[in-house]
């Protein structure tokens, strides 16, 4: 993945853009498939809500693109939790961050750039 890619991704989300999930997708299909293996159910509005996760979005950064309180934000990521039986004492984020360990191989360099995005 280039940089363009990853920057393009990272402006969908934050412009709270429809394409962003399909993007997203595309340049991470291990996640979405894993997501799915958990939870075949999970909503296309979860999976973005996921992805922005991955991305390492903070919960207030998350509530600013897609236009909710951070309390609205705080309650998805503890119904995510349930969902997907996530302990509490486990980060989210970093959770959401191993479910790509899980799918497909993943070049180094896009985890590094994951690391070091927000």
């Amino acid at each position: 993945m280039d940089r363009n890619n990853f920057n393009y991704l990272i402006t969908l989300a934050k412009n709270n853009d429809a394409e962003f999930l399909t993007v997203f997708s595309e340049i991470y299909p291990g996640f979405v498939a894993s997501l799915k293996r958990i939870n075949p159910k999970i909503r296309s509005s979860e999976l973005e809500f996921c992805a922005m996760t991955f991305l390492n979005f903070s919960t207030k950064n998350i509530a600013q693109y897609t236009f909710v309180t951070v309390r609205a934000v705080q309650v998805r990521k503890n119904r995510l939790r349930k969902k997907f039986n996530i302990a509490s004492d486990v980060d989210f984020n970093n959770w959401m961050r191993d479910q790509i360990l899980l799918g497909p191989i993943v070049e180094q360099s896009q985890i590094s750039m994951i690391s070091a995005q927000i």
